[in-house]
């Protein structure tokens, strides 16, 4: 049963999950190798803006500055040897700034959901992401 009417955020909360099965959505892309072209770099790289304006709601409702590390910036790049590399602050780590206990639940899910993302993609999730020690 699906409720999409124009301005319902509960239309909105039913296309996020269409639409970000794995938890993120792809917000931007730039080809930075083509930025690039020309200079003396020889790195192949894409920078992407992710994330999911539904999670960040329940953060942005407590502090708008959160938008300042929503969506999450990140590259993928090929390192010298050919291998695709991703590289991305921890969201944690970027909210936990914000000293707010609201926000602290949410910044923890983010982390949790990346470190899935890097598993669905073939990757090692490094422990910072899935260690239950964060604060």
């Amino acid at each position: 049963m699906n409720s999409f009417q124009m301005g319902s955020w509960q239309a909105t909360l039913e296309l996020a999950e269409i639409n970000a099965p794995h938890g993120f959505m792809r917000y931007y892309r730039s080809d930075i190798t083509a930025a690039m072209a020309g200079s003396p770099s020889s790195w192949k790289a894409t920078q992407y803006l992710m994330g999911n304006h539904t999670i960040t709601e329940r953060m942005f409702r407590h502090d708008p500055s959160v938008m300042l590390h929503a969506p999450l910036r990140t590259l993928l790049y090929a390192d010298p040897d050919g291998d695709t590399k991703l590289a991305v602050d921890q969201p944690s780590l970027l909210f936990a700034s914000y000293d707010n206990s609201r926000i602290a639940d949410v910044r923890r899910e983010l982390d949790a959901l990346l470190a899935g993302l890097v598993t669905l993609l073939g990757g090692d999730a490094p422990p910072q992401l899935t260690s239950r020690a964060r604060s």
